[in-house]
């Protein structure tokens, strides 16, 4: 049994909801469709489609009604469908899809993966990964459980997947650091240069750092986005869940 949160307003017109639903159909895996508003946000809907007991809770939208569902699923027997609408490129390659057609054909051909999120101040999930919004190099502080790291950064990311990058640690974030140096290349091409597999990776001036949780601090609050949406200000706490989501993927999927 199915039971869709469907964010209607990514959707390019009428005929698309139309279209989506029919498609679903067609699958077999029609059910129940409910659409998130201010008096009944998607995390109470979530809530709520537990409790009436569906087997298969589907996010229909974009990350912010997927990071809101995922909070809900943590630790559940149901499983955890996504449909991205307007949502990042990231969230496709986490599931193995290319567009909302092949999702909803993952919903039907289904595998189940065990699978965590990035969570921040204890409060806020994010399946993807997060960014800390520099206007200017800044100096900033990130300490670990052993060690502090200090530099005057201009790019700095906690992941929990990262594009480009493969997840080698699914219990832990992967805290992606650019400092000053105005020869170096920019981020996406540095990260081809990484060995994955190390637990510390430097290229001249980019950290790679795995861990399961970080705090980082800055002189002045700097907004944290996910995917453009500010989820919080430093100085701000990270961790990896320590329940995991059942998600539905591709079958054929592998670990990246």
């Amino acid at each position: 049994m199915y039971y869709y949160i469907f964010d209607v307003r990514k959707c390019k017109n009428r005929r698309q909801i139309e279209a989506i639903k029919d498609h679903l159909s067609e699958l077999g895996i029609s059910g129940e469709f409910v659409i998130p508003d201010k008096i009944r946000p998607a995390r109470d809907l979530a809530e709520q489609g537990v409790f009436k007991g569906y087997s298969t809770i589907v996010a229909i939208g974009a990350d912010n009604l997927i990071d809101e569902v995922a909070a809900v699923m943590l630790d559940r027997q149901q499983a955890f469908g996504i449909i991205p609408l307007g949502a990042s490129d990231n969230i496709f390659k986490i599931i193995g899809a290319a567009d909302w057609e092949e999702a909803a054909t993952n919903l039907r051909f289904r595998r189940i993966t065990e699978s965590h999120v990035g969570i921040i101040n204890e409060q806020n999930v994010f399946f993807s990964y997060c960014e800390i919004d520099f206007d200017k190099s800044t100096s900033v502080t990130v300490e670990f459980e052993d060690f502090l790291l200090q530099a005057k950064a201009r790019e700095l990311y906690i992941a929990n997947r990262f594009p480009g990058l493969r997840k080698k640690d699914p219990d832990k974030l992967d805290v992606i650091m650019k400092s000053v140096d105005p020869d170096s290349d920019n981020l996406w091409g540095r990260l081809k240069k990484i060995i994955v597999g190390t637990h510390i990776a430097k290229d001249l001036d980019l950290s790679l750092i795995r861990s399961d949780g970080v705090r980082v601090f800055s002189p002045r609050q700097l907004p944290i986005l996910v995917d453009g949406r500010v989820f919080a200000k430093t100085p701000a706490t990270f961790g990896i869940s320590q329940k995991s989501i059942r998600l539905i993927t591709k079958k054929n999927l592998n670990n990246q």
